[in-house]
């Protein structure tokens, strides 16, 4: 059994943030030193020390292309947010005048799952509970907003998949493929959950519900097959807007309010990402494509992201320091995304470590092998714990890729399946990490007034919610692995 030593890393996060209620950053310092303390040990293998030389440089790679990812999108949120996005969002939802469930479904699965996919780190909570609470009481908006938070799988333009996919060893469209039918189903039934928390629903509003969620779900799918999985909740988000227009009883004064200049960032981030991809493809045919790698692993600079990322919110940084002749300064708004952002990079820092600490000295491999013995069907369902818990105590999924990835893949790989445990992993760790600490940080200071049951009442919506995906999950795992095998 010692294999389990593996999971010590892990399981002193979680006594560190559930036990002692400690920060991410000083959890995931933990982890790292108990990960080093195994390696030092020599519980797997005897350590060398050049093999740190080749931790620390697979780690700052890995960093290298979140951190191309998290800046230039909290940028981005800070100069959209700065030019009035939420405000002219709000707009558009008066001039629908949808029926209330309908309005919920709206918010939640349409506005919530763009947002967050554009943004990430649960940004969009920002902007979708004050719109809940327009149409809910504040204890079903709580739950509503968490239901928009569970396809975080595609938040912060997929930055997740990118990581996990260079941690399994697959190609991305490979493991972004896969992620379609493992989160796919959960998907679908979010527009139902919904409906949970909307009081005097109808039969028409169930059925529209699962409509709902088919357009959700087939615009995700479309979405990562014909453009890039970065854009796939985007494209999914919006053919719930799209859906949600069609049947909305009255649309007078919907065109001024969708043409107003402060919704102009998410459009031009959507066409930014679809000519960059475009552009790559061309810049790569005539032998140009530039990349930070180890030998082991690999960052495609042109490749992320962050470029259209960075180049919309320059856009309409530029146009607000015009606007305001001056009074917003780069110190200003640079400073404000470091201070958002430097946790989340150092804590991912820090997990990178541990998880290559732990691959190197061969904890990883005698986990997988561990997990293999267990049965395919068993396996299956372990790797999607473990890539729950990950998720729940890291808040993020990158940090719980960067954990327990190359494991999952490496489990899925002694029954040729490894993309399929690999997206299982990604798909649990991200549903999950809408119940984690950090996550809760963000509902709860985006409620007007908190009252002193807010933090139950958080938490206990968030687990459900992410225990019901996990069920998914594993249930719609076994049916892909059962047609697999036979």
């Amino acid at each position: 059994m010692t294999a389990l030593i593996a999971l010590l890393p892990c399981a002193m996060v979680i006594i560190a943030v559930i036990g002692f209620r400690l920060s991410g950053v000083i959890a995931a310092a933990i982890a790292c030193l108990t990960a080093l303390a195994i390696w030092l040990l020599a519980v797997y293998s005897a350590p060398a020390f050049l093999q740190l030389g080749h931790v620390l440089a697979d780690a700052l790679v890995i960093e290298a292309l979140v951190a191309s990812v998290v800046l230039p999108g909290i940028l981005f949120v800070v100069t959209s947010s700065r030019f009035g996005a939420p405000q002219a969002i709000a707009d558009v939802m008066a001039a629908l005048e949808l029926s209330p469930p309908r309005t919920a479904i709206l918010i939640a699965t349409g506005i919530g799952v763009m947002l967050e996919s554009l943004t990430g780190y649960g940004v969009s909570l920002l902007v979708t509970v004050p719109l809940l609470l327009n149409v809910a009481d504040r204890r079903r908006a709580i739950g509503l907003a968490l239901v928009g938070m569970c396809l975080m799988p595609w938040g912060a333009l997929s930055v997740a998949v990118l990581l996990g996919a260079e941690m399994a060893g697959l190609p991305v469209a490979v493991l972004a493929a896969e992620i379609v039918w493992t989160s796919g189903p959960v998907a679908a039934f979010l527009p139902l959950l919904c409906l949970l928390f909307v009081p005097k629903r109808t039969v028409a509003d169930v059925l529209y519900a699962v409509l709902t969620g088919l357009v959700l779900w087939i615009g995700i799918g479309l979405g990562s097959y014909w453009i890039g999985v970065e854009v796939a909740g985007v494209t999914g988000g919006l053919a719930v807007i799209a859906l949600s227009t069609l049947v909305a009883r009255h649309r007078e004064g919907l065109g001024r309010a969708l043409s107003a200049p402060a919704l102009r960032p998410y459009p031009m981030l959507i066409a930014a990402v679809v000519l960059q991809k475009l552009a790559v493809l061309e810049i790569a045919a005539l032998g140009f494509s530039p990349e930070l790698t180890t030998g082991r692993v690999t960052f495609v600079l042109l490749g992320s992201p962050g470029i259209a990322l960075l180049a919309v919110a320059l856009l309409f940084w530029n146009a607000q320091r015009r606007q305001s002749r001056g009074m917003v300064t780069g110190e200003t708004i640079m400073g404000e995304v470091f201070r958002r952002a430097w946790r989340a990079l150092v804590s991912i820092l820090l997990f990178m470590i541990t998880a290559r600490l732990l691959v190197t000295c061969g904890a990883i491999s005698a986990l997988s092998d561990l997990l293999a013995n267990l049965g395919a069907y068993t396996a299956l369902a372990a790797v999607t714990v473990l890539g729950a818990i990950s998720g729940y105590v890291t808040g993020t999924g990158l940090a719980g890729n960067a954990l327990f990835m190359t494991g999952a893949a490496a489990t899925g790989a002694n029954f040729d399946t490894s993309a399929l445990f690999a997206a299982l992993q990604h798909s649990a760790t991200s549903h999950t990490a809408m119940s984690a600490l950090p996550v809760a940080a963000i509902l709860l200071t985006a409620l007007p007034n908190r009252q002193s049951g807010d933090d139950h009442l958080v938490m206990k919506t968030a687990l459900s919610l992410a225990g019901f995906s996990v069920f998914v999950l594993i249930a719609g795992g076994w049916i892909q692995l059962y047609i697999t095998l036979n």
